[in-house]
């Protein structure tokens, strides 16, 4: 019973201070927040140019789509095909422009790219991001581009768009052919 009194004037009198429920965490909540809000912007930390994701290509109608008889898309999921030798890719016309526009403004600081490799064409080329605006365009990459998979890295950017430029075409024809198209955000 005196246990108990005492137990109650402590509690009447705060002379105890009990430990808060984050006292041992490393984020408060305040900064956990934070976080959640960051990472929304950046998509989940996945790739914001997959179709699953709601990315789209704009220039679509402009653009060539060869193997139309297989998921040819660059923002598709899958890596792999069943015909290695003649993988479903788009190409651009010289002077033409593959645009990819996300559903919303990601902040977003790596590209990654797959252009055509079944041959040795090096193609010239431009990338551009645009900003959140939709309207204001910087350029990441202006140059000869080897068969393969390309990565570009960029400071931490809120990016709508992302447009591939065909500049010059390639050492075999004039188009800019791509097989995959990432845009993601990378520590």
């Amino acid at each position: 019973m005196k246990i108990l009194l005492l137990l109650i004037l402590l509690d009447i009198f705060e002379l105890t201070s009990l430990p808060a429920q984050d006292a041992n965490a490393k984020f408060s909540q305040n900064d956990l927040h934070i976080l959640e809000e960051r990472s929304i912007i950046r998509g989940y930390y996945k790739d914001v140019a997959s179709a699953s994701n709601g990315a789209v290509i704009q220039s679509a109608r402009a653009n060539i789509f060869a193997r139309p008889s297989i998921d040819n898309s660059p923002l598709r999921n899958s890596l792999y095909f069943s015909d290695a030798f003649a993988p479903g890719h788009v190409y651009t016309a010289l002077h033409q422009s593959l645009v990819v526009e996300f559903i919303q403004a990601y902040e977003i600081n790596k590209i990654r790219f797959w252009m055509l490799d079944v041959d040795a064409r090096v193609t010239s080329m431009q990338i551009y991001i645009v900003g959140s605006d939709r309207l204001t365009e910087t350029m990441i990459l202006d140059d000869f581009v080897q068969p393969g998979v390309h990565t570009l890295q960029f400071p931490d950017q809120l990016v709508s768009k992302v447009r591939f430029y065909n500049y010059g075409g390639n050492t075999i024809n004039s188009f800019l052919s791509l097989i995959k198209i990432q845009a993601y955000y990378a520590f």
